[in-house]
């Protein structure tokens, strides 16, 4: 694990009344042992760019995580960063325009986003990619072609036995290292700090050594995540059936977003927003690959189909959720899928219970399926392939290359919608800076990664969660080193 428990103990002292404080430094007085000139609240990709990039352009940074480790949702992501224009794809023969990828980010959020937003990430990600590259040492595989929107856009960083994530997250760590830059693990922030002037300046927390204050003459960095993990606040900006989707990333991106900044008058978007995809929650088993084969069927725990199955992983991780008793699906597919051997095979091996059988009748059995039931919609599927009446079918099936389901042995693979970031909170302005109800910016306060909002809604170019992080961590950085 990432854990640096006991790293730099003792750096911040114990303090005195905070009264004291906050007056001495709203008189421009240094307060030793817990000044800084940048405060950023978590250690995923966006705090820990925020970090690097602020001390390399002169300023004094701390990190402070509220776990013993490095524990946001970067650690889960598969490591793909979304761009244009870089060397890598140029090298690879893979062209493209910065009108092309504009227009596309537009077109996955149904030209929701903000565009301001989108125009930062385009003009910025290409450069930002090669500084990870050239400036942190990140390691990228070649890039392999994906469906639109990803196309040749993803770059996806070796993960060398790791998530993607999680070895981007130790390159990071590593660059912290390398500059002395503290990172402060259990140190939860409670409360944002203002001074006379309504600017913030520094942030309240709970420490393993009780309440402390840490202050930041540039600004503080709200990089703590969203809200995914947080069931009240799914509850409350989703409603019932999605906040009980299952969680496909950290369980500890709790929404300190939104908790710390509605009490400045933040102005919060796209609350209701969030991405999505396919899990087996006890195991962390992801079936995408299964499920986007392009052959087979779902059904629910009862063997009865739901959706259609041309669905993309995100609409059938919704309709799971929304359309079936248990949030619970099969993905039911036979040895016409030359993978499924090998799938199940990778699936056992992750400890996830894949359920084999030699008929279909013994698969129903074994699903818990009415074994009539499940046998007729076989056999009216396979009627239907053969007929080339897919589209007649209740729900109508869209798969332009389906064949039969009758080849043994035949294959349930288990999954369950699951939430795997929210696209809400703080908006942004193209510096970062968190504005508040009026579009006015919040002195001294940022937000980056999935603690901002505005800059996705409904979907996104995969890969472009942890390049907006990168993107707007440097800039908040650079735009703190700009202006006292």
């Amino acid at each position: 694990m990432l854990s640096r428990r006991s790293w730099m103990k003792g750096l911040i002292g114990c303090f005195g009344a905070s009264a004291m404080v906050l007056a001495s430094y709203a008189q421009g007085k240094k307060v030793s042992g817990n000044a800084f000139d940048v405060v950023i609240l978590g250690a995923g990709t966006g705090g820990l760019v925020t970090a690097i990039e602020a001390y390399d352009l002169g300023l004094k940074p701390v990190v402070l995580e509220k776990m013993d480790y490095a524990a946001g949702n970067s650690l889960y992501a598969s490591g793909g960063i979304a761009a244009w224009g870089t060397a890598q794809q140029k090298a690879e023969g893979h062209e493209e325009t910065e009108e092309e990828f504009r227009k596309d980010m537009m077109a996955v959020s149904e030209g929701r986003a903000d565009p301001e937003l989108v125009d930062a990430y385009v003009k910025n990600i290409g450069p930002d990619l090669e500084w990870l590259k050239n400036h942190i040492g990140v390691k990228f595989s070649k890039i392999k072609r994906k469906p639109w929107p990803i196309g040749y856009r993803m770059h996806n960083v070796d993960g060398q036995g790791l998530t993607g994530g999680g070895r981007l997250v130790r390159y990071l760590i590593s660059a912290c290292e390398q500059r002395n830059i503290p990172i402060l693990f259990n140190t939860k922030a409670i409360e944002l700090l203002n001074d006379n002037k309504f600017r913030v300046v520094g942030v309240k927390c709970v420490t393993d050594d009780g309440v402390k204050e840490f202050f930041g003459t540039r600004g503080v960095v709200i990089a703590t995540g969203g809200f995914s993990a947080n069931r009240e606040l799914l509850c409350r900006y989703m409603g019932g059936p999605l906040s009980r989707l299952a969680l496909r990333g950290s369980p500890y991106t709790m929404g300190e977003n939104i908790e710390l900044t509605r009490p400045l008058g933040a102005q919060f978007v796209h609350m209701d927003q969030f991405h999505c995809g396919p899990i087996v929650e006890e195991t962390h088993a992801n079936p995408n690959f299964v499920i986007d084969a392009g052959l087979g069927i779902d059904v629910d725990v009862r063997g009865k189909r739901f959706m259609d199955e041309v669905f993309t992983y995100t609409q059938k991780s919704l309709a799971t959720a929304q359309l079936t008793p248990d949030n619970l699906a099969y993905h039911v597919i036979d040895s016409h899928w030359e993978l499924s051997a090998k799938a199940a095979k990778k699936f056992i091996d992750m400890k996830t219970k894949v359920l084999v059988a030699d008929t279909v009748e013994e698969l129903a059995q074994k699903m818990g399926a009415d074994q009539k039931q499940f046998t007729a919609l076989i056999n009216e599927f396979n009627t239907a392939v053969k007929s080339g009446k897919l589209k007649e079918m209740n729900p109508p099936c869209s798969l332009p290359a389906a064949k039969p389901l009758d080849k043994a042995p035949f294959y349930a693979f288990p999954f369950q919608g699951g939430i795997t970031a929210t696209f809400g909170g703080p908006k942004i302005n193209r510096k970062a800076q968190v504005l508040n109800t009026e579009n006015v910016p919040i002195r001294g306060l940022y937000a980056v990664g999935n603690a901002a909002g505005g800059l996705f809604y409904g979907n996104y170019i995969g890969g472009s969660q942890l390049g907006g992080a990168t993107v707007f961590g440097r800039i908040a950085a650079q735009h703190m080193a700009k202006n006292n």
